[in-house]
């Protein structure tokens, strides 16, 4: 039976970890999951244990989730990577540069560049790769 999508943003709000990444893992598979979830979702606190990533199936859910991300040039997406990696540059680097890599577009592009100039070295090297390996698809013409 397919879950409701407001009943599963809910669930993501419980205070019960197993119920929020069973949430996490039916919304990234939701087939009318917006891109604007999917990435939240990805970049949940939630989903930070790997220990987690395998016992609720969350790890293959987040790689299902990636090549729907591909191409999205979403205003809130971008908008919503940049404020989150202000409010914690490092705590969030990892995450806000693989999200980007995975929309792949100019944009992403040139906002992971606009993050690096302002990054700690260790962070010049996460989006560094990113960079790189947008710059190789674009100029490839697979995006």
């Amino acid at each position: 039976m397919e879950q409701n999508i407001s009943a599963l943003e809910r669930w993501l709000t419980s205070g019960n970890k197993k119920v929020r990444l069973k949430a996490l893992k039916l919304l990234l598979r939701h087939p009318a999951a917006t891109p604007i979830q999917l990435v939240r979702c990805l970049c949940s606190d939630d989903n930070r244990n790997f220990e987690f990533q395998e016992e609720f199936e969350l790890g293959s859910a987040m790689r299902e989730s990636w090549g729907r991300l591909r191409g999205v040039t979403d205003d809130e997406v971008y908008e919503y990577l940049a404020s989150l990696y202000s409010a914690a540059p490092s705590r969030n680097v990892f995450h806000v540069a693989h999200v980007l890599e995975l929309l792949c577009t100019p944009r992403a592009l040139r906002q992971l560049k606009e993050l690096r100039s302002s990054a700690t070295s260790e962070s010049r090297m996460v989006f560094d790769r990113a960079i790189e390996h947008i710059r190789l698809q674009l100029d490839s013409g697979s995006n």
